[in-house]
């Protein structure tokens, strides 16, 4: 039980962390390294076979990797609002 609570604050500092990665910095790509190393690091555990490739172990790896995508492209979407947003602000005050 403990093992799952830690993993679970793991992920969640990796979410806050990637969440602040799309949403602060210009480039796309800073967001994407969390994202990309899980993938990578999925890719590793079941070649290598330190995981044995079966559905119940590949589900949690699957919702996870998803959900790492996903907040990579719900931060980006919010850092283009964001900046919209400036840039509609910054026209309103020209005028």
């Amino acid at each position: 039980m403990a093992e799952l609570f830690i993993g679970f604050v793991i992920a969640a500092i990796l979410m806050l962390i990637e969440y602040l990665l799309c949403t602060r910095l210009k480039s796309p790509l800073w967001g994407g390294i969390i994202p990309l190393l899980i993938l990578a690091g999925t890719i590793y555990v079941f070649a290598s076979g330190k995981i044995p490739f079966e559905l119940k172990n590949v589900f949690p790896f699957i919702i996870a990797n998803t959900l790492f995508f996903g907040d990579w492209g719900t931060g980006r979407d919010k850092y283009k609002k964001l900046r919209q947003a400036e840039l509609d602000k910054m026209k309103a005050n020209d005028l």
